[in-house]
């Protein structure tokens, strides 16, 4: 049938739309795939960090890490590194305020929370709100099974997170195993 189409005009015209139409469809589709899907009502920002803020503030219960991430990992750790270059884009529409603890001087050292998979970086994002950095020591090279956090106060009573410890001889009651989230 198309090839008795495309001997007239009427035909190739009613063939070229028809084409143009399902590509439109298909770009429209991919396009649509592309585009992130809105947050749903209750559920957590993308933003490791965020969940980590927005959980402190909801409660002072320990938290897994796995819980707060969408992704595999086999470790965590926070490092410190210069800041670096300030954000170019931040007062406009959509972006981050100018806040001056947003903007720290490049050389300024700040927390980075960095997740490992087989060796190999598969996330990193910079602490940039008191409340979701980690105290000292801080972690390194945690595997996924011990990665529970707790808060912590440090000497000036700031909240801080901690890992949870694993205290010789206090074992963990199993009834209360899953209250943390494990």
């Amino acid at each position: 049938m198309a090839a008795s189409l495309m001997g007239c005009e009427r035909g190739r015209r009613t063939v070229f739309l028809t084409g143009a139409a399902v590509l439109f469809c298909a770009m429209v589709g991919l396009e649509a795939a592309a585009q992130p899907a809105p947050p749903r009502p209750g559920e957590m920002a993308d933003s490791v960090v965020s969940r980590l803020v927005a959980w402190r503030a909801r409660t002072d219960q320990p938290v897994t890490l796995s819980v707060l991430t969408a992704f595999d990992w086999d470790s965590f750790s926070v490092i410190r590194t210069p800041a670096g270059m300030a954000m170019a884009n931040c007062n406009r529409e959509g972006f981050l305020p100018c806040d001056k603890d947003l903007q720290p001087s490049p050389d300024t050292l700040i927390q980075v929370l960095r997740f490992d998979r087989a060796g190999q970086s598969v996330y990193q994002e910079r602490i940039m709100v008191a409340s979701a950095n980690f105290a000292d020591p801080l972690p390194a090279a945690v595997p996924r099974s011990q990665a529970t956090l707790v808060s912590c106060h440090d000497d000036q009573g700031q909240r801080l997170w901690c890992l949870q410890s694993k205290r010789p001889g206090r074992e963990i009651s199993p009834a209360l195993r899953g209250l943390d989230g494990g």
